[in-house]
């Protein structure tokens, strides 16, 4: 049966150091000159194979290399990072509804004359509605008119000419206000007293405002 190169090594017979002389391997003293060959034996027993030292050689590069490349890659990836701007998330507004009084709760229209309230719908709003209620006191039939105009509208009514109204309550003692989807733009919300000659009216008035934005 062969023997592996390792089983050779350990079973080789021992050199004396002194007379040159082959020993066997169990031997403690030279049989020529009886010089101790226990150092000796150590050293052979010692020995590394040649094909064991260069897997070990082998071994340890393939290991290195691992080790550099695998600090390549980390050095590679902190770098990147530092490249990356963080991701910022913006969140879209979401659309809230608003509200604006738009008259203070009482007014006096004289006589052949009328008051009136100035508001603005903004640009970019939604659902836009004017609500509100009004009651006339004063002379005879307690009433009044009431608009809600546009500013060419108000300027053509001021001048008694015709015109659009988004709203009108024709002549009564009291009535609901409400419009709906008005543009963006400005606009007026008008009581109007000049058919009566000679008695102012007190309305009391509440009208708001409401949009979504």
């Amino acid at each position: 049966m062969m023997l592996m190169q390792d089983e050779v090594t350990w079973r080789c017979p021992v050199t004396c150091p002194k007379c040159k002389s082959e020993q066997p391997d169990s031997a403690q003293f030279c049989s020529q000159c009886a010089t101790p060959l226990t150092d000796q034996k150590l050293a052979i027993k010692s020995k590394i194979p040649t094909w064991l030292g260069v897997l070990i050689v082998l071994a340890l590069v393939f290991v290195g290399i691992a080790i550099r490349n695998m600090m390549q890659e980390n050095e590679r990836l902190r770098a990147n990072q530092r490249r990356i701007p963080p991701v910022v998330t913006y969140q879209t507004p979401q659309p809230q509804p608003r509200s604006v009084n738009l008259t203070n709760g009482a007014a006096t229209v004289g006589a052949t004359s009328y008051t009136s309230y100035k508001f603005v719908v903004p640009e970019n709003v939604s659902q836009v509605v004017v609500n509100g209620h009004f009651v006339a006191t004063g002379g005879t039939g307690n009433d009044i008119d009431c608009f809600i105009l546009d500013e060419d509208g108000f300027a053509n009514l001021k001048n008694g000419h015709p015109t659009r109204t988004y709203y009108n309550s024709d002549r009564v003692t009291q009535a609901k206000i409400e419009v709906r989807n008005l543009a963006p733009g400005t606009y007026y919300i008008l009581l109007d007293n000049r058919f009566s000659l000679f008695t102012p009216k007190a309305v009391q008035i509440e009208a708001t405002l409401s949009y979504v934005q």
